[in-house]
């Protein structure tokens, strides 16, 4: 303690000196008089830590000042992220009822077409296995659905429904290697059998060599086999290769549907057309 107050004694001196000069200044103060010598040297020698406490009182001032002023705007701030927040998500609701809506305009053209009843229908789930291009949709036995019926979109063939329950239904992609489509080339009338391949393609097989066939070309259904009606669009053919071995040409046919992004889809023949 004794080294602490030997350490620290001038300091303490002049604390005690500007606290002694104050008091005598605020006694004089209270009487009306004049101004001794000595209380003048006591005013100057103050004046310098009167002006500098009142320096530190004014920058606290400010600083609480300031900072009540800050939590302010971080609280109005983070209502105003909220509000942008709540507006993106509205945005975000109204685009995708916009694309639905659009989705089923197009759908609802199509189904227009057909003087058979058909069934709208929505895709809920996809097959788990990356051997079977599957997907499942949210109609079955109770909406009329069946066995064997032909499922599109506006854009084209999806595929066929190959199992049903009471309340939905399995459809067999026509990428799906054990999926087979009776085809036509629409500009040459060329007829095959369009099978599904892994990689997302399908091949047109039993097309003989001297059969006009050309890149860019449109694959439709023939209407054959009693499952897709005819003149639907399949997809457009994207290689050609006649001179392998064999009396059939190699053709490549890229599906006329986006089967990665089906969210709506038509069972024709399912249900009322109403």
């Amino acid at each position: 303690m004794l080294d602490l107050l030997k350490r620290f004694r001038l300091f303490i001196a002049a604390v005690l000196f500007l606290f002694l000069a104050l008091v005598i200044l605020a006694m004089y103060a209270r009487e009306d008089r004049q101004t001794s010598l000595v209380e003048k040297v006591l005013m100057q020698v103050a004046f310098p830590f009167q002006q500098g406490a009142q320096k530190t009182f004014l920058w606290f001032k400010e600083m609480g000042e300031d900072y009540i002023f800050l939590s302010g705007v971080q609280e109005e701030n983070r209502d105003l992220r909220k509000i942008i927040f709540a507006l993106k998500e509205e945005n975000n609701r109204l685009r995708e009822a916009l694309q639905t809506d659009k989705r089923l305009k197009k759908l609802s053209s199509f189904r227009s077409r057909f003087a058979y009843p058909s069934q709208l229908a929505q895709v809920y789930a996809r097959g788990p296995s990356s051997w079977f291009k599957t997907v499942l949709i949210n109609k079955g036995e109770k909406d009329g659905v069946s066995k064997d019926m032909a499922v599109a979109t506006s854009e084209g063939v999806v595929g066929r429904v190959i199992e049903v329950s009471p309340d939905t239904a399995k459809v067999l992609l026509i990428i799906d290697p054990n999926s087979a489509v009776d085809v036509v080339i629409q500009r040459s009338r060329a007829q095959g059998i369009m099978e599904g391949k892994i990689d997302e393609v399908c091949i047109l097989k039993y097309v003989q060599k001297n059969e006009d066939v050309q890149v860019g070309d449109r694959v439709v259904t023939s209407g054959l086999g009693g499952v897709f009606p005819k003149g639907l669009v399949v997809g457009t053919v994207r290689r050609v290769e006649g001179k392998r071995p064999g009396i059939f040409q190699y053709i490549e046919v890229s599906p006329s549907v986006d089967l990665s992004k089906l969210e709506e889809v038509l069972v024709l023949g399912g249900g009322s057309k109403s």
